[in-house]
């Protein structure tokens, strides 16, 4: 049995989610048809459910779902007037968009199932002109048992097999296609759907449960210090049982905040296209881990980061096609973006098959503009030199242009990456290429620290800012460390 992938996955939750709202909105409309926000919200989730499932190339849940957004349209722009027919015909059709996403989550296809009738019937509806007396002979009312008072405006009405259209209105009811979906009677009998295993959550309660728990890491540390000087065994174990658990709830919650890159990469391919096609240059993007998990607020600080950065290499990197092939390049040129975990941070990696950066140039550039003197240019070597794109104002472009040429984009790029408590390095190779490399923390929530204390003065250095702890014991202390100066 095929499973849907995450795109589907997705797809498939919010689309329960709204057919759920659906059920209680069609419903309650019928009582108050003139509720346009409770019908304009009706439209918008069957258009959000046609555009995705074509987008995915669900054909039959395309259609059926195309037909009803025609009828809701009309409905919405006051030409047609909400009755019990339209709200039956309507509900007959969540009916079969629930059967057609029960088939897609169970098998990743929509199954052998004929929703043409379904199609008829909301045409007809659809076509009809504006008369809210003459439907209700579309709707087949069962009598009311005699021993059962209910009032006429309240009668409930059955979503049957089959509404007979206008044509075929005395048809039997018995005569509905076996394809047709069952009326739903309320009852989700999906086992561990996966609707059942997400849910919406607030990103404002997210945050606030977060700093709950980082509260709670700071009493955590105070009490297991506390305890560390204690002989109640009783205590000392309470101790460790709060120490462990508080550690798994920290973990956990930190989870619900992470976000795979790739969401934030999603928009790349479309931004290399334009810019490409602007560019006159023939690029595609390659893209390795979209899968790494970061946390949501480091995945906003990096947005217009790597924006800028994809934005350089498509302008500045890569060759126009005529130069590329005169170098025995290919015409196209690649760029390939990676992320990956290492030493508790994240990894990101922008590298294209470009010219790379000519140390010289940048030399030249920084000297007209006042960026270095003459001595320092002398110092530094050609890596260090190309580490002066990061300056404010500094560019390479010959003319200004709206893609490039005022200096503001890698400055950028290094000012926020470093707010975050991460580094940006860069490397090139004139004729082959240019990577950048950026570390950042996995989250900004939870830092983990080493508390050290001198001079009567108690510090927090962040663990990812630390490159090696020696360890003096005896004789050492004294042997081991040298002063500098007299302070």
């Amino acid at each position: 049995m095929n499973q849907p992938d995450d795109l589907t996955r997705e797809f498939l939750i919010e689309s329960h989610e709204g057919l759920d709202r659906l059920d209680q909105d069609l419903v309650a409309l019928e009582q108050d048809p003139r509720n346009h926000d409770r019908l304009a919200s009706v439209f918008r989730t069957i258009h959000t459910i046609k555009g995705t499932c074509g987008f995915l190339g669900f054909s039959k849940l395309e259609a059926v779902s195309h037909v009803g957004e025609n009828l809701l349209s009309r409905l919405r722009d006051g030409d047609l007037s909400l009755d019990a027919a339209i709200t039956t015909g309507l509900l007959g059709m969540v009916d079969a968009i629930r059967t057609i996403l029960k088939s897609i989550e169970t098998t990743a296809a929509e199954g052998d199932a004929d929703y043409s009738e379904i199609i008829a019937r909301l045409q007809t509806l659809n076509e009809r002109p504006d008369d809210t007396a003459a439907p209700t002979a579309l709707v087949a009312v069962p009598t009311p048992p005699a021993h059962v008072e209910t009032p006429a405006a309240a009668t409930p009405v059955p979503i049957p097999a089959m509404v007979p259209s206008s044509e075929d209105a005395t048809a039997p009811a018995t005569a509905a296609p076996a394809a047709e979906p069952e009326p739903w009677d309320g009852v989700d009998r999906r086992s561990g759907g996966v609707s059942d295993t997400s849910m919406r959550v607030d990103v404002g309660l997210v945050d606030k449960l977060m700093n709950l728990v980082g509260e709670l890491v700071l009493a955590r540390n105070q009490i297991v210090q506390f305890t560390a000087t204690q002989h109640d065994t009783a205590l000392v174990n309470a101790s460790q049982r709060l120490n462990l658990v508080t550690s798994e709830l920290q973990e956990g919650v930190m989870k619900t905040r992470m976000q795979p890159i790739g969401n934030v990469w999603g928009k790349f391919p479309r931004v290399v296209r334009d810019l490409a096609a602007m560019c006159g240059k023939q690029v595609r993007i390659e893209m390795i881990g979209k899968e790494t998990d970061l946390d949501r607020t480091i995945i906003e600080a990096i947005k217009d980061p790597l924006t800028h950065i994809i934005r350089n290499s498509v302008d500045h990197g890569i060759e126009a096609p005529a130069e590329r092939i005169a170098r025995g390049k290919r015409a196209e040129g690649t760029i390939r973006l990676r992320a990956f975990h290492e030493g508790g941070q994240i990894n990101i990696e922008i590298a294209d098959d470009g010219g790379g950066i000519s140390a010289e140039k940048v030399r030249a550039r920084g000297l007209a503009r006042r960026l270095i003197t003459s001595e320092q240019s002398a110092r530094l070597s050609d890596r260090d030199v190309i580490k002066l794109v990061f300056l404010p104002g500094f560019s390479t472009a010959d003319k200004i242009t709206n893609v490039s040429g005022r200096g503001v984009g890698m400055d950028v790029v290094k000012t926020n990456i470093e707010k975050i408590g991460g580094t940006v390095d860069i490397q090139s190779v004139l004729g082959a290429g240019t990577t950048l490399r950026i570390k950042i923390p996995l989250t900004l929530a939870i830092i983990p620290a080493l508390m050290v204390s001198s001079g009567g003065e108690r510090f927090a250095i962040p663990q990812v800012s630390l490159l090696e702890l020696v360890r003096l014991e005896g004789a050492q202390i004294t042997a081991g460390i040298e002063r500098i100066g007299t302070a």
